[in-house]
């Protein structure tokens, strides 16, 4: 029996007093820009980004959780991610829409409590339209000094109901910014139900 002790303890030595070396990691790359619902979505089919029809975490309020995009949503907030070191200066980073690659789309039906309500149906989409559907972009989004992150802000225009329709909003980061996009993660698509 004390043979077995000394063996245990002794094993026991040898194995937890091994040395684990201490490894620092370094951002040593060129740093981009990510649009954050891109990272965290999977992509749609056909495409290759992710399409939304709820408000992307990153962007939602409190009093929003799992909402539906809809023309009532007022601000959607897309984030996007710094991938690098932070500057001791603002960045910007430059985006621009694009059209629907789409022509319906299947929403799932709004989550309890967010009025109007909407069931569940498969609706006929077409691009939206700036001044008419959103808010015109500007184009530039800003990362704040010290900063991971920033958002590109879409303020939806609720112009009324058109029954059985959605709007798309596509949105793509480019190089006319301080930063460059990320190749695997620089899209996303939106879809508004206007119902």
């Amino acid at each position: 029996m004390k043979r077995h002790i000394i063996l245990s303890v002794s094993l026991a030595a040898v194995m937890f007093s091994s040395c684990i070396k201490q490894i620092e990691k370094k951002f040593t790359g060129t740093p981009v820009a990510e649009l954050d619902a891109a990272v965290v979505n999977s992509v749609a089919s056909g495409v290759n980004y992710p399409i939304l029809s709820r408000i992307p975490p990153a962007g939602r309020q409190p009093a929003t959780i799992d909402s539906t995009l809809r023309r009532f949503n007022g601000i959607v907030r897309i984030r996007i991610n710094l991938v690098g070191p932070h500057f001791t200066e603002d960045r910007t980073v430059g985006y621009r829409t694009f059209n629907s690659p789409i022509t319906t789309f299947a929403f799932p039906a709004t989550i309890s409590g967010q009025t109007p309500t909407q069931t569940a149906g498969t609706v006929a989409v077409s691009t939206a339209v700036a001044g008419t559907n959103y808010e015109a972009l500007s184009g530039k989004a800003t990362i704040p000094a010290g900063s991971s992150f920033g958002f590109i802000n879409i303020n939806m225009i609720n112009n009324g109901s058109t029954a059985g329709q959605a709007r798309f909003i596509g949105i793509t980061l480019d190089s006319t910014g301080t930063i460059l996009p990320s190749v695997n993660y620089n899209s996303l698509g939106l879809v508004i139900d206007q119902r």
